[in-house]
Protein backbone atom coordinates (compact mmCIF):
# COMPACT_ATOMS: atom_id res chain seq x y z
CA UNK A 1 0.00 0.00 0.00
CA UNK A 2 1.13 3.37 -0.84
CA UNK A 3 0.99 6.69 1.04
CA UNK A 4 -1.95 8.78 0.91
CA UNK A 5 -2.95 11.91 2.06
CA UNK A 6 -6.46 14.16 2.22
CA UNK A 7 -7.98 17.00 4.18
CA UNK A 8 -10.81 16.03 6.96
CA UNK A 9 -12.54 17.92 9.79
CA UNK A 10 -12.33 16.38 12.79
CA UNK A 11 -16.02 15.04 12.66
CA UNK A 12 -14.55 13.41 9.45
CA UNK A 13 -11.86 12.03 11.21
CA UNK A 14 -13.09 11.00 14.55
CA UNK A 15 -16.68 9.97 14.11
CA UNK A 16 -15.81 7.09 11.43
CA UNK A 17 -17.72 4.62 11.69
CA UNK A 18 -16.16 1.28 13.31
CA UNK A 19 -12.78 2.81 13.39
CA UNK A 20 -10.75 2.31 17.07
CA UNK A 21 -8.20 5.12 17.82
CA UNK A 22 -4.58 3.24 19.02
CA UNK A 23 -1.89 5.48 21.01
CA UNK A 24 1.05 2.95 20.01
CA UNK A 25 3.21 1.34 22.96
CA UNK A 26 5.94 3.20 21.40
CA UNK A 27 4.71 6.65 22.01
CA UNK A 28 5.51 9.01 24.67
CA UNK A 29 2.70 9.49 27.69
CA UNK A 30 0.00 12.21 27.46
CA UNK A 31 2.27 16.06 28.56
CA UNK A 32 -0.02 18.34 26.72
CA UNK A 33 -1.09 19.60 30.27
CA UNK A 34 2.38 20.09 31.72
CA UNK A 35 3.23 24.08 32.28
CA UNK A 36 5.62 25.59 29.76
CA UNK A 37 6.38 29.64 30.67
CA UNK A 38 3.08 30.66 30.80
CA UNK A 39 1.24 28.49 29.35
CA UNK A 40 0.53 24.46 28.66
CA UNK A 41 -0.16 23.10 25.35
CA UNK A 42 -3.81 22.25 25.82
CA UNK A 43 -4.36 26.38 26.75
CA UNK A 44 -2.77 26.97 24.00
CA UNK A 45 -4.65 24.98 21.82
CA UNK A 46 -8.44 26.22 23.15
CA UNK A 47 -7.25 29.92 23.04
CA UNK A 48 -6.35 29.55 19.34
CA UNK A 49 -9.73 27.53 18.87
CA UNK A 50 -11.79 30.11 20.77
CA UNK A 51 -10.33 33.46 19.61
CA UNK A 52 -10.32 32.11 15.68
CA UNK A 53 -12.89 33.11 12.93
CA UNK A 54 -15.71 30.54 13.45
CA UNK A 55 -16.60 31.41 9.81
CA UNK A 56 -13.27 30.55 8.30
CA UNK A 57 -11.47 26.82 7.90
CA UNK A 58 -8.84 26.67 10.28
CA UNK A 59 -5.69 23.97 9.91
CA UNK A 60 -4.39 22.02 12.88
CA UNK A 61 -1.27 20.64 10.99
CA UNK A 62 -1.12 16.65 10.31
CA UNK A 63 -1.78 13.76 11.47
CA UNK A 64 0.13 10.47 10.80
CA UNK A 65 -1.39 7.13 10.76
CA UNK A 66 -1.42 3.33 9.90
CA UNK A 67 -4.38 1.64 8.92
CA UNK A 68 -4.80 -1.87 9.94
CA UNK A 69 -8.59 -3.34 9.50
CA UNK A 70 -10.92 -1.58 11.52
CA UNK A 71 -7.76 0.44 13.61
CA UNK A 72 -6.13 3.82 13.14
CA UNK A 73 -3.16 4.06 14.84
CA UNK A 74 -1.92 6.53 15.94
CA UNK A 75 2.25 8.18 14.74
CA UNK A 76 1.88 11.39 14.70
CA UNK A 77 -0.86 14.00 16.69
CA UNK A 78 -1.40 11.73 19.32
CA UNK A 79 -0.99 14.81 21.96
CA UNK A 80 -3.58 16.81 19.60
CA UNK A 81 -6.23 13.71 19.47
CA UNK A 82 -6.26 13.08 22.55
CA UNK A 83 -6.76 16.18 23.57
CA UNK A 84 -9.37 17.18 21.35
CA UNK A 85 -11.31 13.87 22.94
CA UNK A 86 -10.85 15.42 25.95
CA UNK A 87 -12.59 18.78 24.76
CA UNK A 88 -15.70 17.07 22.89
CA UNK A 89 -15.95 15.17 26.87
CA UNK A 90 -15.59 18.66 28.18
CA UNK A 91 -18.15 19.99 25.75
CA UNK A 92 -20.55 17.03 26.47
CA UNK A 93 -20.28 13.60 27.46
CA UNK A 94 -22.38 12.30 24.96
CA UNK A 95 -19.79 13.44 22.21
CA UNK A 96 -17.47 10.45 22.45
CA UNK A 97 -19.66 8.28 22.94
CA UNK A 98 -19.08 6.95 19.20
CA UNK A 99 -15.39 7.81 19.36
CA UNK A 100 -13.06 4.76 20.23
CA UNK A 101 -9.77 5.64 21.51
CA UNK A 102 -7.03 3.50 23.01
CA UNK A 103 -3.62 3.46 24.96
CA UNK A 104 -1.88 0.38 23.97
CA UNK A 105 0.01 -1.26 26.55
CA UNK A 106 -0.89 1.31 28.94
CA UNK A 107 -3.82 -0.27 30.81
CA UNK A 108 -4.39 2.21 33.40
CA UNK A 109 -4.80 5.15 30.33
CA UNK A 110 -6.80 2.85 28.45
CA UNK A 111 -9.63 2.36 31.26
CA UNK A 112 -9.34 5.82 32.27
CA UNK A 113 -10.47 6.99 28.53
CA UNK A 114 -12.91 4.22 28.44
CA UNK A 115 -14.33 5.22 32.06
CA UNK A 116 -14.88 8.56 30.61
CA UNK A 117 -18.03 7.33 28.65
CA UNK A 118 -20.01 6.34 31.79
CA UNK A 119 -21.82 9.14 33.27
CA UNK A 120 -21.05 8.50 36.37
CA UNK A 121 -17.32 8.38 36.28
CA UNK A 122 -15.89 11.08 38.73
CA UNK A 123 -12.11 11.05 36.90
CA UNK A 124 -10.88 11.99 40.88
CA UNK A 125 -11.50 8.48 42.12
CA UNK A 126 -9.40 7.20 39.41
CA UNK A 127 -5.50 6.63 40.66
CA UNK A 128 -6.68 8.56 43.31
CA UNK A 129 -2.13 8.49 44.94
CA UNK A 130 -1.71 10.12 40.65
CA UNK A 131 0.63 7.49 39.95
CA UNK A 132 0.39 7.07 36.45
CA UNK A 133 1.91 10.28 34.51
CA UNK A 134 -1.20 10.12 31.75
CA UNK A 135 -4.20 10.15 34.06
CA UNK A 136 -2.28 12.94 35.84
CA UNK A 137 -2.06 14.98 32.80
CA UNK A 138 -4.90 13.57 31.53
CA UNK A 139 -6.62 15.45 34.82
CA UNK A 140 -4.89 18.48 34.51
CA UNK A 141 -5.97 19.07 30.98
CA UNK A 142 -9.44 18.71 31.71
CA UNK A 143 -9.12 21.35 34.60
CA UNK A 144 -7.72 24.03 31.81
CA UNK A 145 -10.30 22.59 29.46
CA UNK A 146 -13.01 23.64 31.94
CA UNK A 147 -11.26 26.93 33.08
CA UNK A 148 -11.21 28.17 29.55
CA UNK A 149 -15.20 26.56 27.85
CA UNK A 150 -16.75 27.88 30.80
CA UNK A 151 -18.53 30.86 29.18
CA UNK A 152 -18.85 28.78 26.11
CA UNK A 153 -21.18 26.45 27.86
CA UNK A 154 -23.32 28.64 29.44
CA UNK A 155 -24.51 30.48 26.16
CA UNK A 156 -26.46 28.36 24.09
CA UNK A 157 -26.08 30.17 20.98
CA UNK A 158 -21.98 30.18 21.14
CA UNK A 159 -22.31 26.83 22.75
CA UNK A 160 -23.73 25.25 19.18
CA UNK A 161 -21.65 28.13 16.96
CA UNK A 162 -18.10 26.70 18.83
CA UNK A 163 -19.02 22.80 18.21
CA UNK A 164 -20.11 23.60 14.84
CA UNK A 165 -16.87 25.31 14.25
CA UNK A 166 -14.71 23.03 15.88
CA UNK A 167 -16.48 19.19 14.04
CA UNK A 168 -17.01 20.96 10.70
CA UNK A 169 -13.97 23.80 10.23
CA UNK A 170 -11.59 22.60 12.01
CA UNK A 171 -8.90 20.69 9.56
CA UNK A 172 -6.07 18.27 9.71
CA UNK A 173 -3.96 16.56 6.94
CA UNK A 174 -4.84 13.14 7.30
CA UNK A 175 -1.55 11.39 6.14
CA UNK A 176 -1.74 7.48 6.18
CA UNK A 177 1.55 5.51 5.72
CA UNK A 178 2.79 1.68 5.53
CA UNK A 179 2.66 -0.52 8.84
CA UNK A 180 6.56 -1.09 8.00
CA UNK A 181 7.70 2.73 8.34
CA UNK A 182 5.58 3.38 11.47
CA UNK A 183 8.13 3.38 14.01
CA UNK A 184 10.64 4.62 11.81
CA UNK A 185 8.50 7.54 10.70
CA UNK A 186 7.67 8.28 14.44
CA UNK A 187 11.65 8.12 15.36
CA UNK A 188 11.91 10.80 12.60
CA UNK A 189 9.08 13.21 13.17
CA UNK A 190 9.75 13.58 16.33
CA UNK A 191 13.70 13.14 16.61
CA UNK A 192 13.74 16.61 15.65
CA UNK A 193 11.33 18.13 18.18
CA UNK A 194 12.89 19.70 21.16
CA UNK A 195 9.91 17.92 23.40
CA UNK A 196 11.15 14.72 22.61
CA UNK A 197 13.93 13.31 24.84
CA UNK A 198 16.54 10.55 23.66
CA UNK A 199 15.49 8.34 26.07
CA UNK A 200 12.02 8.42 24.56
CA UNK A 201 13.69 7.54 21.43
CA UNK A 202 15.53 4.33 22.67
CA UNK A 203 12.34 3.28 23.56
CA UNK A 204 10.98 3.52 20.25
CA UNK A 205 13.55 2.31 18.59
CA UNK A 206 14.45 -0.89 21.14
CA UNK A 207 10.25 -1.76 20.09
CA UNK A 208 11.08 -1.15 16.76
CA UNK A 209 13.49 -3.67 16.35
CA UNK A 210 11.90 -6.30 19.13
CA UNK A 211 8.94 -6.28 16.21
CA UNK A 212 11.33 -7.30 13.41
CA UNK A 213 9.49 -10.12 11.16
CA UNK A 214 11.04 -13.54 12.23
CA UNK A 215 10.55 -14.81 8.74
CA UNK A 216 11.89 -14.50 5.28
CA UNK A 217 9.48 -15.01 2.43
CA UNK A 218 8.36 -18.43 2.26
CA UNK A 219 8.37 -20.81 -1.33
CA UNK A 220 4.47 -21.76 -1.22
CA UNK A 221 4.27 -25.05 -1.06
CA UNK A 222 1.48 -27.18 -2.91
CA UNK A 223 0.74 -29.30 -0.07
CA UNK A 224 -2.16 -27.97 2.08
CA UNK A 225 -0.80 -29.47 5.46
CA UNK A 226 2.68 -27.78 4.84
CA UNK A 227 1.50 -24.45 4.12
CA UNK A 228 -1.54 -24.84 7.12
CA UNK A 229 1.93 -25.52 9.48
CA UNK A 230 4.11 -23.08 8.24
CA UNK A 231 0.84 -20.55 8.82
CA UNK A 232 0.35 -21.87 12.36
CA UNK A 233 4.12 -20.95 12.88
CA UNK A 234 3.77 -17.99 11.51
CA UNK A 235 0.99 -16.74 13.72
CA UNK A 236 2.80 -18.29 17.01
CA UNK A 237 5.84 -15.88 16.37
CA UNK A 238 3.59 -12.95 15.86
CA UNK A 239 1.79 -13.45 18.66
CA UNK A 240 5.37 -14.15 20.89
CA UNK A 241 6.89 -10.90 19.17
CA UNK A 242 3.41 -8.90 20.30
CA UNK A 243 3.92 -10.58 23.74
CA UNK A 244 7.42 -9.67 24.12
CA UNK A 245 6.86 -5.87 22.92
CA UNK A 246 4.36 -5.55 25.73
CA UNK A 247 6.25 -6.88 28.35
CA UNK A 248 9.51 -4.40 26.88
CA UNK A 249 7.42 -1.71 27.12
CA UNK A 250 5.84 -2.11 30.68
CA UNK A 251 9.15 -2.95 32.00
CA UNK A 252 10.80 0.49 30.66
CA UNK A 253 7.64 2.31 32.16
CA UNK A 254 8.33 0.47 35.69
CA UNK A 255 12.01 1.68 35.12
CA UNK A 256 10.72 5.54 34.09
CA UNK A 257 8.99 5.58 37.11
CA UNK A 258 11.59 3.88 39.36
CA UNK A 259 13.88 6.91 38.21
CA UNK A 260 10.85 9.47 38.82
CA UNK A 261 10.92 9.00 42.59
CA UNK A 262 11.60 11.97 44.28
CA UNK A 263 13.59 9.78 46.59
CA UNK A 264 16.01 8.05 43.61
CA UNK A 265 16.45 11.38 42.08
CA UNK A 266 17.67 13.08 45.01
CA UNK A 267 20.13 10.00 45.98
CA UNK A 268 21.56 9.98 42.58
CA UNK A 269 21.86 14.01 41.89
CA UNK A 270 19.92 13.72 38.36
CA UNK A 271 16.89 14.90 36.79
CA UNK A 272 16.65 12.36 33.69
CA UNK A 273 14.01 10.67 33.35
CA UNK A 274 16.05 7.30 32.97
CA UNK A 275 18.50 8.50 35.36
CA UNK A 276 21.54 6.98 35.18
CA UNK A 277 20.68 3.81 33.46
CA UNK A 278 21.33 4.69 29.46
CA UNK A 279 24.52 6.81 30.70
CA UNK A 280 25.93 4.44 33.03
CA UNK A 281 24.97 1.44 30.31
CA UNK A 282 26.66 3.96 27.63
CA UNK A 283 29.81 4.39 29.44
CA UNK A 284 30.67 0.58 30.10
CA UNK A 285 30.81 -0.04 26.52
CA UNK A 286 33.87 -0.01 24.99
CA UNK A 287 33.14 0.39 22.11
CA UNK A 288 32.47 4.13 22.79
CA UNK A 289 34.78 6.53 24.44
CA UNK A 290 33.99 6.66 28.38
CA UNK A 291 33.70 10.80 28.40
CA UNK A 292 31.30 10.68 25.39
CA UNK A 293 27.86 11.75 26.47
CA UNK A 294 24.69 8.58 26.07
CA UNK A 295 23.16 10.04 23.00
CA UNK A 296 20.03 8.35 20.48
CA UNK A 297 22.63 7.98 17.53
CA UNK A 298 25.37 6.46 20.27
CA UNK A 299 22.59 4.02 21.36
CA UNK A 300 21.78 3.17 17.62
CA UNK A 301 25.43 1.91 16.65
CA UNK A 302 25.05 -0.55 20.33
CA UNK A 303 22.13 -1.82 18.88
CA UNK A 304 23.91 -2.59 15.59
CA UNK A 305 27.55 -3.28 16.42
CA UNK A 306 28.12 -7.17 15.81
CA UNK A 307 27.03 -9.78 13.12
CA UNK A 308 23.72 -10.62 15.34
CA UNK A 309 20.42 -10.11 13.80
CA UNK A 310 18.96 -6.64 15.04
CA UNK A 311 16.05 -8.31 17.05
CA UNK A 312 18.54 -10.53 18.60
CA UNK A 313 20.92 -7.81 19.20
CA UNK A 314 17.88 -5.53 20.60
CA UNK A 315 17.15 -9.01 22.83
CA UNK A 316 20.90 -8.89 24.47
CA UNK A 317 20.95 -4.96 24.89
CA UNK A 318 17.60 -4.79 26.82
CA UNK A 319 18.45 -8.00 28.75
CA UNK A 320 21.83 -5.92 29.69
CA UNK A 321 19.64 -2.89 30.52
CA UNK A 322 17.31 -5.18 32.90
CA UNK A 323 20.06 -6.90 35.02
CA UNK A 324 21.29 -3.27 35.67
CA UNK A 325 18.31 -1.31 36.05
CA UNK A 326 17.76 -4.48 39.09
CA UNK A 327 21.51 -3.62 39.89
CA UNK A 328 20.90 -0.25 40.75
CA UNK A 329 17.66 -0.86 42.85
CA UNK A 330 19.07 -3.96 44.79
CA UNK A 331 22.19 -1.36 46.06
CA UNK A 332 19.24 1.39 46.52
CA UNK A 333 17.19 -0.51 48.79
CA UNK A 334 19.52 -2.64 50.37
CA UNK A 335 20.54 0.40 53.76
CA UNK A 336 23.94 -0.31 54.12
CA UNK A 337 24.85 -0.60 50.36
CA UNK A 338 22.43 2.50 50.06
CA UNK A 339 24.87 4.50 52.77
CA UNK A 340 28.51 3.38 51.81
CA UNK A 341 27.34 4.15 47.62
CA UNK A 342 25.74 7.77 48.98
CA UNK A 343 28.56 9.08 51.26
CA UNK A 344 31.13 7.92 47.79
CA UNK A 345 29.06 9.68 45.13
CA UNK A 346 29.03 12.84 47.79
CA UNK A 347 32.74 12.73 47.10
CA UNK A 348 32.73 12.07 43.11
CA UNK A 349 34.60 14.42 40.92
CA UNK A 350 33.01 14.60 38.14
CA UNK A 351 30.62 12.11 35.39
CA UNK A 352 33.14 10.09 35.03
CA UNK A 353 34.17 9.78 38.20
CA UNK A 354 30.36 9.01 39.08
CA UNK A 355 30.74 6.33 37.42
CA UNK A 356 33.72 4.54 38.37
CA UNK A 357 31.83 4.92 42.07
CA UNK A 358 28.58 3.19 40.54
CA UNK A 359 30.53 0.34 38.72
CA UNK A 360 32.81 -1.05 41.37
CA UNK A 361 28.94 -0.77 43.97
CA UNK A 362 27.67 -2.55 41.11
CA UNK A 363 30.59 -5.39 40.62
CA UNK A 364 31.44 -5.39 44.40
CA UNK A 365 27.96 -5.28 46.08
CA UNK A 366 27.91 -8.55 47.24
CA UNK A 367 31.01 -7.68 49.15
CA UNK A 368 30.08 -5.28 52.39
CA UNK A 369 33.48 -4.99 53.10
CA UNK A 370 34.76 -3.91 50.16
CA UNK A 371 32.00 -1.19 49.78
CA UNK A 372 32.75 -0.38 53.86
CA UNK A 373 36.29 0.33 52.81
CA UNK A 374 35.84 1.98 49.69
CA UNK A 375 33.36 4.90 51.39
CA UNK A 376 36.06 5.40 54.02
CA UNK A 377 38.53 5.82 51.97
CA UNK A 378 36.52 8.56 49.46
CA UNK A 379 35.52 10.50 52.28
CA UNK A 380 39.35 11.78 52.78
CA UNK A 381 39.55 12.32 49.43
CA UNK A 382 41.39 9.52 48.34
CA UNK A 383 40.84 8.64 44.75
CA UNK A 384 39.49 5.81 42.87
CA UNK A 385 42.77 5.08 41.43
CA UNK A 386 44.43 5.00 45.14
CA UNK A 387 41.71 2.52 46.45
CA UNK A 388 41.53 0.58 43.48
CA UNK A 389 45.20 0.16 42.09
CA UNK A 390 47.25 0.76 44.94
CA UNK A 391 49.20 -2.11 43.40
CA UNK A 392 50.00 -0.35 40.47
CA UNK A 393 50.86 3.37 41.54
CA UNK A 394 54.30 4.60 40.81
CA UNK A 395 56.96 5.25 43.78
CA UNK A 396 55.95 9.27 43.15
CA UNK A 397 52.40 9.12 43.66
CA UNK A 398 50.68 9.70 46.49
CA UNK A 399 49.27 6.69 48.52
CA UNK A 400 45.61 6.83 50.12
CA UNK A 401 47.51 5.99 53.51
CA UNK A 402 49.26 9.03 53.49
CA UNK A 403 46.26 10.82 52.26
CA UNK A 404 44.75 9.34 55.67
CA UNK A 405 47.80 10.92 57.22
CA UNK A 406 47.82 14.06 56.34
CA UNK A 407 43.93 14.46 57.23
CA UNK A 408 44.39 13.03 60.74
CA UNK A 409 46.97 15.89 61.04
CA UNK A 410 44.52 18.83 59.66
CA UNK A 411 41.76 17.39 61.92
CA UNK A 412 43.44 16.96 64.81
CA UNK A 413 44.56 20.54 65.11
CA UNK A 414 42.85 23.49 67.35
CA UNK A 415 40.80 25.09 64.65
CA UNK A 416 39.18 22.69 62.19
CA UNK A 417 36.10 24.50 61.68
CA UNK A 418 37.40 27.23 59.97
CA UNK A 419 40.72 25.55 58.13
CA UNK A 420 39.15 21.89 57.75
CA UNK A 421 34.94 22.09 57.73
CA UNK A 422 34.67 20.08 55.00
CA UNK A 423 36.69 17.04 56.04
CA UNK A 424 35.51 17.45 60.12
CA UNK A 425 31.91 17.37 58.34
CA UNK A 426 32.24 14.46 56.17
CA UNK A 427 33.95 12.77 59.12
CA UNK A 428 30.97 13.28 61.29
CA UNK A 429 28.47 12.16 58.83
CA UNK A 430 30.57 8.69 58.88
CA UNK A 431 30.31 8.04 62.00
CA UNK A 432 26.05 8.37 62.13
CA UNK A 433 26.13 6.51 58.89
CA UNK A 434 27.85 3.64 60.91
CA UNK A 435 25.30 3.89 63.97
CA UNK A 436 22.90 3.51 61.54
CA UNK A 437 24.23 0.58 59.96
CA UNK A 438 24.12 -1.36 63.56
CA UNK A 439 20.60 -1.25 63.55
CA UNK A 440 17.87 -3.89 62.68
CA UNK A 441 20.71 -6.62 63.87
CA UNK A 442 23.26 -5.17 61.54
CA UNK A 443 21.14 -4.82 58.24
CA UNK A 444 21.13 -0.81 58.72
CA UNK A 445 18.31 1.66 57.99
CA UNK A 446 18.68 3.98 55.11
CA UNK A 447 20.36 7.22 56.56
CA UNK A 448 18.51 10.39 54.97
CA UNK A 449 21.61 12.52 53.83
CA UNK A 450 19.35 15.07 52.95
CA UNK A 451 21.36 16.53 56.26
CA UNK A 452 24.36 17.00 54.82
CA UNK A 453 25.48 20.27 53.70
CA UNK A 454 26.32 23.81 54.22
CA UNK A 455 26.28 24.59 57.77
CA UNK A 456 25.65 21.14 59.11
CA UNK A 457 28.16 21.77 62.15
CA UNK A 458 27.60 22.47 65.49
CA UNK A 459 29.51 23.96 68.23
CA UNK A 460 28.51 21.62 70.99
CA UNK A 461 29.42 24.28 73.52
CA UNK A 462 28.25 27.75 71.84
CA UNK A 463 31.86 29.94 70.56
CA UNK A 464 30.27 32.84 71.78
CA UNK A 465 30.74 31.90 75.31
CA UNK A 466 34.53 30.98 74.66
CA UNK A 467 36.99 33.16 75.33
CA UNK A 468 41.10 34.24 74.95
CA UNK A 469 43.63 36.88 76.11
CA UNK A 470 44.72 38.50 73.09
CA UNK A 471 47.39 41.42 73.29
CA UNK A 472 46.90 44.06 71.17
CA UNK A 473 49.55 47.42 71.18
CA UNK A 474 48.35 50.76 70.81
CA UNK A 475 49.90 53.69 69.29
CA UNK A 476 52.54 54.09 71.73
CA UNK A 477 53.41 49.85 71.38
CA UNK A 478 52.35 49.42 75.25
CA UNK A 479 50.52 46.09 75.08
CA UNK A 480 47.29 45.42 76.59
CA UNK A 481 45.69 42.08 77.27
CA UNK A 482 42.35 42.36 75.87
CA UNK A 483 39.49 39.24 76.02
CA UNK A 484 37.95 37.71 72.40
CA UNK A 485 35.60 35.08 72.04
CA UNK A 486 35.37 32.56 69.60
CA UNK A 487 34.06 34.58 67.19
CA UNK A 488 36.56 37.08 67.64
CA UNK A 489 34.26 39.68 69.20
CA UNK A 490 35.88 41.96 71.74
CA UNK A 491 34.87 41.57 75.11
CA UNK A 492 36.93 44.16 76.82
CA UNK A 493 39.35 44.19 79.14
CA UNK A 494 37.85 42.25 82.04
CA UNK A 495 37.91 38.14 81.90
CA UNK A 496 34.23 36.79 81.72
CA UNK A 497 33.15 34.88 84.87
CA UNK A 498 30.72 32.34 85.04
CA UNK A 499 30.06 28.66 84.70
CA UNK A 500 29.39 29.03 81.08
CA UNK A 501 32.42 30.24 79.78
CA UNK A 502 34.70 28.29 78.86
CA UNK A 503 38.63 29.67 78.83
CA UNK A 504 40.46 28.20 75.77
CA UNK A 505 44.09 29.13 77.07
CA UNK A 506 43.24 26.49 80.31
CA UNK A 507 42.97 23.99 77.30
CA UNK A 508 45.25 21.46 76.17
CA UNK A 509 47.47 22.06 73.25
CA UNK A 510 45.41 21.85 70.19
CA UNK A 511 42.31 22.28 71.67
CA UNK A 512 39.71 25.12 71.44
CA UNK A 513 35.78 25.76 71.01
CA UNK A 514 36.69 25.36 67.61
CA UNK A 515 38.83 21.62 67.61
CA UNK A 516 37.05 18.43 66.36
CA UNK A 517 36.04 17.87 70.29
CA UNK A 518 33.42 20.48 70.09
CA UNK A 519 31.56 19.70 66.51
CA UNK A 520 28.88 17.40 66.05
CA UNK A 521 26.77 16.64 62.77
CA UNK A 522 23.20 18.50 62.92
CA UNK A 523 20.63 19.29 60.17
CA UNK A 524 21.37 21.98 58.30
CA UNK A 525 17.80 23.85 58.69
CA UNK A 526 17.96 23.30 62.53
CA UNK A 527 21.46 24.49 62.74
CA UNK A 528 20.13 27.91 63.83
CA UNK A 529 17.71 26.70 66.05
CA UNK A 530 20.84 25.98 68.40
CA UNK A 531 22.56 29.18 67.77
CA UNK A 532 24.65 30.23 70.72
CA UNK A 533 22.88 28.74 73.72
CA UNK A 534 24.39 26.63 76.56
CA UNK A 535 24.39 23.40 76.29
CA UNK A 536 22.24 22.58 79.05
CA UNK A 537 19.68 24.49 76.87
CA UNK A 538 20.45 22.96 73.33
CA UNK A 539 20.22 19.37 75.59
CA UNK A 540 16.67 20.20 76.74
CA UNK A 541 15.71 21.32 73.14
CA UNK A 542 17.16 18.10 71.77
CA UNK A 543 15.41 15.60 73.66
CA UNK A 544 12.55 17.37 73.62
CA UNK A 545 10.01 15.08 71.82
CA UNK A 546 7.29 17.22 71.60
CA UNK A 547 9.70 19.25 69.52
CA UNK A 548 9.75 17.60 65.55
CA UNK A 549 13.62 17.43 65.38
CA UNK A 550 15.25 15.72 62.26
CA UNK A 551 18.84 15.69 63.89
CA UNK A 552 17.00 13.41 66.59
CA UNK A 553 17.61 10.61 64.24
CA UNK A 554 21.41 11.08 64.77
CA UNK A 555 22.81 8.83 66.63
CA UNK A 556 26.31 9.60 66.89
CA UNK A 557 25.29 13.19 67.59
CA UNK A 558 22.30 11.58 70.16
CA UNK A 559 25.30 10.46 72.51
CA UNK A 560 27.25 13.38 72.82
CA UNK A 561 24.04 15.26 73.95
CA UNK A 562 22.97 12.26 76.19
CA UNK A 563 26.12 13.39 78.32
CA UNK A 564 25.14 15.53 81.82
CA UNK A 565 27.53 18.27 80.78
CA UNK A 566 29.73 19.70 78.74
CA UNK A 567 32.93 21.23 79.66
CA UNK A 568 36.40 21.86 78.70
CA UNK A 569 37.37 18.20 79.66
CA UNK A 570 34.80 16.89 77.77
CA UNK A 571 35.71 18.49 74.77
CA UNK A 572 39.64 17.43 75.19
CA UNK A 573 37.74 13.82 75.92
CA UNK A 574 36.06 13.83 72.79
CA UNK A 575 38.65 14.80 70.57
CA UNK A 576 41.38 11.83 71.60
CA UNK A 577 38.22 9.63 71.39
CA UNK A 578 37.87 10.92 67.91
CA UNK A 579 41.78 10.50 67.18
CA UNK A 580 41.63 6.95 68.46
CA UNK A 581 38.62 6.09 65.97
CA UNK A 582 40.25 7.72 63.08
CA UNK A 583 43.48 6.22 63.83
CA UNK A 584 42.47 2.22 63.86
CA UNK A 585 39.81 3.03 60.81
CA UNK A 586 42.00 3.83 58.84
CA UNK A 587 45.39 1.42 60.14
CA UNK A 588 47.32 4.75 61.32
Amino acid sequence: MKSKTAFKTIEEFLYQENKTFVIPNYQRGYKWAVKEKDETSVEKLINNLISADKNQQYFLQGITVVEENNEIILIDGQQRITTLYLLLWCLKKERIKNINLKYDIRKQSKEFILNLKNDSFNIYDFDKGNKSQDIFYFKKAIEQINSKIVEIKSDELRYNKFVDFLLNKVTILYIVIDQDKATKTFTMMNGSKATMLQEELVKAEMLRKISLPDFKDKQVSTSVDENFTDLKEIIAKDWETNALRSRYAREWDKWLYWWNRKDVKDFFSVEKPLGLLLDYYHYTKRTIRKTEKFTFDGFRILLAENDKSEKLKTKLVFKELRDLQKSFEDIFNDPKMHNYLKMSLLCSTGNDDKYEIIDYFIVKKHGENLTDDYAKWRLIGATHRQITKEHELRDDEVKKESRAQDVLNQLSLGFVYQNSWDLALKQLLRFNVEEDNKLHEGKGRKFDFKIYGAKSLEHIHPKSKAFHKKEIANEDEIMTIVYMDGNDKDLGLVEPKGSEWLNRDDMEPNCSEHCIGNLVLLDKNENSKFNNKPFDAKKEYYFNVDEVFKSRNLLHTISVFAKSNWEKENIQENKRKFIERFKQDYGI
